[in-house]
């Protein structure tokens, strides 16, 4: 036993960016007005500024008319003497600027004051923790020609989320600059096709051959530098193609750079049949998984040959009464910990056990 989990090894994690599909759904060229963000006056131009930094430039079929043209265009004045923005007077000027939709944006809470710094006692002995600085928006998208919400997206980030999330924020001089730049892309989520940080699972191999050039793209990876990890990891099914855990952690990287049809071509040669049943099930469903998103955000047909998995089919009454009339077995065990304890006998299945479903439970790996 202590050899096979020596030479399998184990698994670990990497963050991968996948696409996310917009709450606004559409199939050709669209015209987005930006009303006037709401709350603090001063913070709110700050993040008007920002959004207009960060508003995408690949997306060739969006066009985007920020607050200041608004108003001049529409030629009715957004703000009420308070410095608030109406809503009824943006959604009025986004009509006559002939957009199609309008973003809303309304600073619900901030903690972005400068934060002093906290002088430690000579009796203090632990550290304090240190406050970091946050802010929660709500960004309200509404059909223009009818006045109907569309969708709604709460942003609450902070300073230490929005550099995990965009590393090159890292760079800013201020965590207030990093917040506000973050909560400012969170808003195109909304209308556009978005990125999200997912989790992809890599082997971990020890005893195998090749396993140091694994182990090592798989620290590049886990750092987000995916072109050095696919290097790596190509040398070492290069040099061993028997290797399952390279050709895997290969088809990962082919996710990362949106080539699906290469990650299942690489994920065959990880199926080499050396144990009970197939190990790459679990990876061909989540390769399916963010295909379908990628194709969902940018409203993609369906590969030319298919889906290798169904779409779920919600089971209706009569086919519920059916299976029980006939005594079948409606969910098969899938965890030890279900089993009665005198059924759990070492190297031996349960009843109702499989050799492979058992062979592969989590305990033995």
């Amino acid at each position: 036993m202590v050899c096979l989990m020596a030479l399998s090894g184990c698994h670990m994690t990497a963050p991968i960016h996948v696409w996310k599909k917009p709450q606004l759904a559409h199939g050709g060229p669209v015209r987005v007005a930006v009303a006037p963000v709401g709350g603090d006056v001063e913070l709110a131009e700050r993040v008007q500024q920002a959004l207009v930094v960060s508003q995408p430039q690949s997306m060739q079929h969006l066009s985007v008319v920020h607050p200041d043209q608004l108003e001049r265009l529409g030629g009715i004045q957004l703000a009420a003497y308070d410095g608030q923005p109406s809503e009824m007077a943006a959604l009025g000027a986004a009509r006559r600027v002939g957009a199609q939709y309008i973003l809303s944006g309304t600073i619900v809470q901030h903690d972005l004051e400068p934060i002093p710094p906290v002088k430690r006692k000579w009796y203090d002995l632990f550290p304090r923790r240190e406050r970091t600085e946050s802010m929660t928006v709500r960004w309200v998208v509404y059909e223009v020609s009818t006045g109907r919400r569309m969708g709604e997206n709460v942003v609450t980030i902070d300073s230490k989320q929005a550099e995990q999330d965009y590393p090159d924020l890292a760079f800013q001089p201020s965590g207030d600059v990093k917040v506000i730049a973050a909560s400012a892309r969170r808003s195109w989520e909304s209308v556009l096709p978005t990125t999200r940080t997912a989790q992809a699972t890599l082997d971990l191999p020890w005893l195998m051959p090749g396993s140091s050039k694994v182990r090592k793209g798989n620290a590049y990876a886990r750092m987000g530098r995916w072109e050095d990890a696919e290097r790596e990891w190509q040398d070492a099914a290069s040099a061993h193609p028997w290797n399952p855990a390279a050709w895997e952690n290969l088809s990962m990287a082919a996710v990362a750079r949106e080539d699906f049809q290469l990650a299942r071509d690489r994920l065959k040669h990880a199926n080499t049949k050396f144990w009970p049943g197939d190990e790459t099930k679990k990876t061909q469903v989540w390769i399916e998984q963010q295909q379908r998103e990628y194709h969902a955000a940018f409203e993609l047909p369906p590969p030319a040959e298919g889906w290798t998995i169904p779409d779920p089919v919600a089971p209706t009454a009569e086919s519920v009464g059916a299976s029980l009339d006939k005594n079948e077995v409606v969910s098969q065990p899938t965890s030890l910990d279900d089993q009665p304890w005198y059924t759990v006998m070492p190297f031996v299945p349960p009843p109702g056990w499989t050799w492979s479903n058992w062979w592969t439970q989590s305990f033995l790996w």
